[in-house]
């Protein structure tokens, strides 16, 4: 799974005063890394290979310099390898009219109290 990085309070620590404590490289790499950077991005910045790009980020998280999250399948690919039957999505609008219930007791107070809403000047 590809992962999300952000620089932590300390990795901008060491970016502002450029320390050099820190190897170059990481410096290097800390100093591309922003909020939700993605390793193909450092990549693609610094024109450095994924696997080297990968150990330094690993360095720099075990170190507290930066943080990751798992971006998930779910969040970003979309997958439109399958095919879509208009029969499905006009089943699937039915379900959902016939869903809809419209039965139930309705009085005047309703009405005029939806009207009012709709009519109240809109507070932002």
């Amino acid at each position: 799974m590809a992962r999300l990085y952000t620089r932590t309070d300390a990795g901008r620590r060491t970016w502002d005063t450029q320390n050099t404590r820190v190897p170059l490289d990481c410096r290097r790499v800390l100093g591309v890394v922003g909020q939700d950077t993605s390793a193909a991005d450092i990549c693609a910045k610094l024109g450095w290979s994924g696997p080297a790009v990968k150990a330094i980020l690993d360095e720099l998280e075990e170190g507290g310099l930066v943080k990751s999250v798992d971006m998930g399948p779910d969040r970003n690919e979309l997958d439109f390898t399958d095919s879509f039957r208009i029969e499905d999505i006009q089943a699937a609008q039915q379900r959902m009219r016939e869903g809809l219930d419209f039965t139930g007791p309705l009085s005047a107070d309703d009405l005029r109290a939806a009207q009012e809403k709709k009519q109240a000047p809109k507070r932002r």
